[in-house]
């Protein structure tokens, strides 16, 4: 089973990870770039076997709660990124996408022991809208975490940058990262709108965990609909990138923590 130990150790990859694709971005070299890499691959082979093991054991899909869509979030930053990296052909993004995705593997490995016990599925979640809702989610919000490393990218253009790849080339990923984030969004909004028809009789009821998820959609959109227009290309689409990020995050880890907080209503679970 993925325990405690095993998570750690995959925590403890992906910081080695991250220094690797560190010492790249500063010093350059080929096979700095390919062991920083084959680090990468190391870390996600490690947490696909301990995804599946906990799967397995708990029998069902690890999105059950908070702890295990945060290492499934984390799980889909990397394998998006190394995606992006094979197409593109550049390293230089990996350190920014890798503290990005240090931020959400950060918040698993700090979850409480509750969360991280393997427990049978609540009879509310035995749908297969679970899976499709929360797997539509996650690739969504982990699209907009590498873009948002790409945006970090961006925003530390300045002097003495010669190895980085061009300013324009990082903007035109960015929005390839943004352009694949989106309907994935969309459509996690869409199923969550039919799971809750099935669940609770209605489609839209601007529950908070509803409320956010459509304010993250539409700050995604105005990135989309501005990114053709000249005077917000550079930093400032960056900023917004970065910002949008930070409704992912809010939307995920910070509205429950508010929610509680305040004691508002919620009929959702995360």
């Amino acid at each position: 089973m993925f325990t405690l130990t095993g998570v750690l150790t995959c925590y403890a990859l992906l910081w080695l990870v991250a220094a690797a694709y560190v010492v790249h971005l500063v010093r350059g070299g080929r096979w700095v770039g390919l062991v920083a890499t084959g680090l990468a691959i190391v870390a996600w082979g490690a947490l696909t076997a301990g995804l599946v093991q906990r799967g397995l054991a708990a029998g069902h899909w690890p999105l059950t709660n908070r702890y295990e869509f945060a290492l499934c979030f984390t799980w889909a930053i990397l394998t998006i990124y190394l995606l992006l990296e094979a197409s593109w052909r550049k390293r230089e993004a990996g350190a920014f996408v890798l503290a990005v995705a240090l931020v959400v593997a950060t918040y698993a490995v700090t979850r409480p022991a509750g969360d991280r016990a393997v427990a049978p599925l609540l009879p509310a979640l035995r749908s297969i809208w679970l899976q499709i809702h929360v797997l539509t989610a996650m690739v969504g919000y982990a699209a907009c975490g590498v873009a948002a490393g790409l945006g970090l990218m961006r925003l530390g253009y300045g002097q003495g940058r010669p190895r980085w790849p061009a300013a324009e080339e990082v903007e035109r990923t960015m929005e390839r990262a943004i352009a694949l984030g989106f309907p994935w969004l969309t459509l996690g909004i869409l199923t969550g709108a039919i799971w809750a028809q099935n669940a609770w009789g209605r489609y839209w009821g601007w529950d908070p965990k509803e409320t956010w998820a459509l304010v993250t959609w539409l700050w995604m959109l105005l990135i989309l609909h501005v990114c053709p227009l000249p005077r917000w290309r550079g930093r400032r689409w960056a900023a917004l990138v970065v910002v949008g990020f930070g409704l992912v995050l809010f939307t995920f880890a910070g509205l429950p923590w508010l929610v509680r907080t305040v004691r508002l209503e919620t009929l959702h679970g995360f």
